[in-house]
């Protein structure tokens, strides 16, 4: 592929900054914890509050004199049934020079049997700068063994107005597994693959590891990726895909009985071309909180 094709095809990509992976972003970590806790007490047929809401702030930093972001975020779940969870979402991007873009979400989270979770989210822009119009993903866990997940998801972004090669999609599929070491300790690994615009393909791996019962109930989540994922901020298009390191941090600590705060730092280091050297490092810092009621 020439390298202005690939060129075009990292901007569709740096539009995709809307969305982040569940490994690596601070929002998709929080949801996860909090549908898999109520996934938990649904196995386990424990009483559960009926509604989560998770406000947080993310502030993008780079080096090389790039212009930083603002994001803020917010998510409201509702648990109607023991075995059903459904939620909305509202995703405020600011990204200069390109603008604001405000992205709205519903999701759901459905138990048929207590070892099988089905997952779905969607989301739109109603006039989008720089993000894709509609994201369509969902996916499965199935508790293979007592201590294993088997995990899927598909996503696809779908573009009609800012794509630079007209009218198409990306689409991703991403299977992992988590391993329970204990009851409060496990590991995730997801790899994911994926196709842009049916002309070029990527793909990444990515791991964390998950500590649930530290001093005062806290949770750490240690996270490290490597290669190329459009479901992270990728800055300014330049002139190719490219690949990264990406490390985040989160730690979330309890209050109250229904209420905690949350902090993160996600880090990016971005390769050149054929990983020639640094194109640019990115610091995205996440305050925010989670109340359950």
């Amino acid at each position: 592929m020439k390298a202005t094709r690939l060129s075009l095809i990292l901007v569709a990509l740096a539009c995709l900054a809307t969305a982040r992976a569940q490994e690596q972003d601070g929002a998709a970590l929080l949801n996860q914890q909090v549908i898999l806790d109520q996934g938990i007490e649904v196995r386990e047929e424990k009483p559960v509050k009926r509604w989560t809401v998770v406000p947080l702030y993310t502030f993008t930093a780079f080096n090389d004199g790039r212009a930083g972001w603002q994001q803020e975020y917010i998510e409201i779940l509702y648990q109607p049934l023991s075995n059903l969870i459904l939620g909305t979402s509202i995703d405020i991007m600011q990204r200069p020079p390109a603008g604001t873009d405000i992205l709205y979400s519903g999701l759901a989270s459905w138990y048929p049997v207590k070892n099988l979770e089905l997952h779905s989210k969607l989301s739109f822009c109603p006039d989008p700068q720089f993000a894709p119009n509609q994201i369509y993903s969902g996916g499965l866990e199935y508790q293979a063994a007592p201590r294993l997940l088997l995990l899927f998801d598909y996503t696809q972004f779908n573009f009609s107005s800012v794509a630079p090669l007209g009218p198409g999609s990306i689409e991703q599929v991403k299977p992992g597994f988590s391993w329970w070491f204990n009851d409060d300790v496990f590991f995730t690994f997801r790899y994911a693959q994926g196709w842009a615009f049916n002309d070029d393909n990527y793909n990444y791996y990515a791991g964390t590891m998950n500590f649930w019962n530290m001093p005062g109930g806290g949770r750490l989540t240690v996270g490290l990726a490597y290669g190329t994922d459009p479901d992270l901020d990728f800055g300014t298009g330049d002139t190719s895909l490219s690949n990264a390191w990406i490390g985040s941090l989160f730690y979330r600590q309890p209050i109250t009985e229904s209420f905690a705060l949350v902090a993160g730092l996600q880090y990016v280091y971005r390769l050149q071309e054929n990983n020639a050297g640094q194109l640019y490092q990115q610091w995205a810092p996440t305050i925010g909180a989670v109340w359950t009621f």
